[in-house]
């Protein structure tokens, strides 16, 4: 259905795993293009969100309120997928935000006809598997990072491992990711030179 507007999505998928034509055609012929702008929240905490999106432009953050704060947890972009993890994992309401950062197509599945192509498919399975695997890793190396590495350190290694986001993410959001002041980031910058 939209073979030649899902290569993002595609090459995302199989960076993962190598899911066959076959597989990418029946998950392609499920989903919905949806366009969204700047500053959409696309999922809000305390409501069920019961989709799953596969982002083939564009970028998002998810984060948390926490105590009036803002707090953000992480960025997806091109043939990078975003969800509610209470929604998806727990059938429950959200207690993160996902907001789009710049004008962003997506493509939406429910979880219900995902869940279902899963169950059908092992070759989406496994991809499901290992991306599952692969983002419950960085999210450990992102807790170990906080509590070994300097700030400096850690801004370094983001800059690293993300360079697509540096001009396209606000200096407020990197800090709140890397768990340091926009302050002083900003100084960081100043001073640092990679």
């Amino acid at each position: 259905m939209y073979p030649n507007k899902t290569q993002n999505i595609i090459s995302g998928i199989r960076k993962y795993y190598p899911v066959p034509d076959t597989s990418i055609t029946q998950l392609i012929s499920h989903l919905e293009e949806r366009q969204y702008t700047r500053g959409h929240l696309l999922v809000n905490a305390g409501k069920r969100d019961r989709h799953v999106y596969f982002i083939e432009k564009g970028c998002t953050r998810t984060y948390f309120l926490i105590k009036g704060k803002d707090i953000t947890n992480w960025f997806s972009s091109e043939g990078d997928i975003t969800f509610s993890s209470e929604s998806l994992y727990h059938n429950a309401p959200a207690c993160e935000y996902v907001e789009i950062l710049e004008s962003t197509t997506i493509f939406a599945i429910s979880i219900d006809q995902l869940e279902q192509m899963l169950r059908s498919d092992i070759h989406l399975a496994n991809w499901s598997r290992i991306i599952h695997q692969e983002v419950l890793l960085k999210m450990q190396s992102i807790r170990i990072d906080r509590l070994s590495l300097t700030a400096k350190e850690r801004y370094h290694k983001f800059c690293i491992e993300n360079p697509g986001l540096l001009n396209r993410v606000n200096l407020g959001q990197i800090a709140s990711f890397l768990g340091i002041t926009q302050q002083y980031l900003s100084n960081l910058r100043a001073d640092v030179r990679f």
